[in-house]
């Protein structure tokens, strides 16, 4: 196997003093290039390297759920292809390259192209979609994680009059948004008694669900698929409670699996995601997690604020400070045009206390002692009170 580390060597900056060790990052996510921009503003001589296993070109991953609406193809999501921002940045990227195993003895990575070695390492190798076992034609689920599935994606589209979502939940919910608005007949089916049922209370589900039917969404809920049979270029599915449904592609978004595979192998803790403390680091003080890969302080948070807020810290310790991150709690603004939506999920046992402002919901989340720690708002206007709902959320947590 070539060694990457003899034939360009020379091509590597040196850190004066070598007082900063190189760092080395897995993933060119929003988590990754993030890092990326905020080390490189931090510092200009730091030499970092990214691998990617896909073209490492920008995009907003968020986005791939609500660009049908919008427009866009694969194409144009992409705000800047890999060989700009490695030059902008002045660091080193490898796209289209595996990591296969992390040495951390000599502090060395396996990839496809050869072994390359790390000072500090960081793990931003984000989550990849829950996968359902479904007997029959098992290549008829599609899933959209990435900027590669959704070319995929718009491909088998054209033509299409029917896509069938598995799975109720936020990305779901979007998706279901996003598809019909663009003229797509939409089926949901799901577990759950409601519309995102894990995240919000049932009137703000039932009145999610009403808005999206008006567009044309149909719902299976309290259901799943048992079955996918090909039938004249179309899709027969199976329910489990015997309805049939007749579909031309089926749109699995089930939920999100934390990468964590190439850190177990390495003997890092685990447990849902890459443990870490606030300071981001793992069980191994050289080798850092960031993003839907990492389980920070116990809690798993694969969204976009989380990462945000936990750069600075991050930063500061690769460049050798060490420092806690302040995590905040931010809602999640859920792609609903038809009825927008903000979520701060709600942890632990508690109740749900509902309000209704002219046809708009407002709900918070009290745990056994009374105090508020989530929120959900449903409604375009209800929107502008999310500051009011998370000063009501940090007086609560004072007063404990």
């Amino acid at each position: 196997m070539l060694d990457i580390t003899d034939v360009e060597e020379d091509e590597i900056p040196q850190v004066a003093a070598a007082l900063i060790e190189p760092v080395v990052i897995i993933g060119s996510g929003h988590a990754g290039y993030q890092l990326v921009s905020a080390l490189r503003a931090k510092s200009a001589d730091l030499s970092i390297t990214v691998f990617t296993a896909d073209d490492g070109a920008l995009y907003s991953k968020p986005a791939l759920s609500n660009a049908l609406a919008l427009g866009k193809d694969g194409d144009s999501l992409v705000r800047e292809s890999v060989l700009s921002w490695e030059q902008r940045l002045n660091i080193r990227v490898y796209p289209h390259t595996k990591v296969i195993h992390i040495d951390r003895e000599n502090k060395k990575l396996q990839t496809t192209i050869g072994n390359y070695p790390y000072g500090r390492l960081v793990l931003a190798t984000g989550a990849t979609p829950v996968v359902i076992p479904i007997d029959g034609d098992s290549t008829a689920t599609i899933s959209v994680n990435d900027l590669v599935d959704y070319r995929r994606f718009r491909q088998q589209l054209s033509d299409k009059q029917h896509v069938t979502i598995l799975g109720d939940g936020l990305i779901g919910c979007e998706f279901a948004n996003d598809l019909a608005a663009y003229g797509i007949k939409v089926t949901v089916v799901g577990l759950g008694k409601w519309a995102m049922e894990r995240l919000i209370p049932e009137p703000l589900g039932h009145a999610l669900q009403n808005a999206l039917s008006e567009l044309g969404v149909e719902w299976k809920l309290q259901n799943s698929i048992r079955s996918i049979q090909s039938a004249n270029g179309h899709y027969q599915l199976t329910l489990q409670d015997g309805q049939s449904v007749e579909t031309d592609l089926v749109l699995s978004a089930v939920g999100l699996r934390p990468n964590i595979v190439l850190a177990r192998a390495a003997g890092l803790e685990t447990a849902r995601g890459i443990c870490t403390g606030l300071d981001h680091r793992s069980s191994d003080p050289a080798i850092f997690a960031l993003g839907d890969c990492a389980e920070v302080n116990g809690q798993w948070a694969p969204y976009i604020n989380p990462i945000t807020q936990a750069l600075p810290a991050l930063v500061n310790n690769l460049l050798g400070q060490s420092t806690d991150a302040d995590l905040k709690s931010t809602p999640v603004l859920v792609k609903t045009p038809i009825l927008p939506l903000s979520v701060l999920p709600a942890m632990g046992i508690g109740e749900w206390r509902v309000e209704q402002h002219d046809g708009e919901f407002a709900a918070g989340f009290y745990n056994e002692q009374g105090r508020l720690t989530g929120f959900a708002l449903l409604g375009r206007q209800l929107q502008h009170h999310r500051t009011e709902w998370l000063e009501k959320l940090d007086s609560c947590s004072s007063t404990v």
